[in-house]
């Protein structure tokens, strides 16, 4: 028997075929988009999506609060009442 290193004619059609296909395939341009797509928002999720947009431009902190806290701290005013805090936090973890 002998081998050699020619490869079959139907093995070199598919491939030629194949390679064809690729090359008409891959042509790099984006699919045109279907203008009957479409999506509609519920009222729902407009609510949402604007309440998203108010927190989001709320600061992270409320510096307001916190000069309040420090004057009354430095002023000698702060007071701590730990009923009122034992409270809230038995509240949290009810």
């Amino acid at each position: 028997m002998k081998i050699n290193s020619s490869v079959p004619p139907e093995v070199k059609q598919v491939y030629g075929t194949v390679k064809k296909v690729d090359k008409t395939m891959d042509t790099g341009a984006a699919a045109p988009a279907n203008s009957a797509d479409s999506v509609k928002l519920s009222s729902d999720a407009r609510a949402i999506e604007e309440m998203t947009r108010a927190i989001a431009q709320l600061p992270d902190v409320r510096d307001d609060k916190i000069n309040e806290i420090k004057t009354s701290i430095s002023n000698g005013t702060y007071t701590i009442n730990p009923s009122e805090i034992a409270g809230k936090i038995l509240n949290e973890i009810a």
